[in-house]
């Protein structure tokens, strides 16, 4: 599977700690690369609340994933956030492009660049993001 970790954990890994309540990933919205989310999500007992009901089917966690909007994935592991569509976070091939591939319990994955970070962190704008953004700059100073 492919994708970019941003987001909190992603904060983490540019020397800034502090505790999230999900992990929030870039997917790669290749069909394929997103039947398989679709496969691990629900391995993990995931589930999406949509509008009319749950949708916790590998068939329709794909289908939620192929619109190209945000979906919430709950699973027996803690909460899955896929960011798409949303204002201020780039696409998958912008993000990956900057990536740095890191190494995370022998897996390797890649984390969203700093430059990159700092700008979604930014353009949410919201108080804690802003906060993360002057907690990265004191990280960088420091190392």
């Amino acid at each position: 599977m492919r994708f970019v970790l941003i987001g909190g954990l992603a904060l983490n890994a540019w020397g800034v700690v502090r505790g999230t309540k999900d992990v929030d990933i870039v997917v790669d919205p290749d069909p394929e690369n997103l039947a398989r989310l679709a496969e691990v999500a629900e391995a993990a007992d995931g589930q999406v609340q949509s509008r009319e009901a749950f949708v916790s089917s590998r068939f329709g966690i794909a289908d939620l994933l192929g619109k190209g909007e945000r979906v919430e994935i709950q699973t027996q592991l803690g909460p899955l956030d896929i960011v798409q569509g949303m204002p201020g976070v780039p696409a998958y091939s912008v993000l990956q492009h900057h990536a740095e591939e890191v190494t995370v319990l022998g897996a390797e994955i890649r984390v969203c660049s700093l430059e990159d970070l700092r700008a979604m962190k930014r353009a949410a704008g919201r108080t804690r993001d802003l906060a993360d953004v002057v907690d990265l700059e004191e990280a960088r100073e420091g190392s």
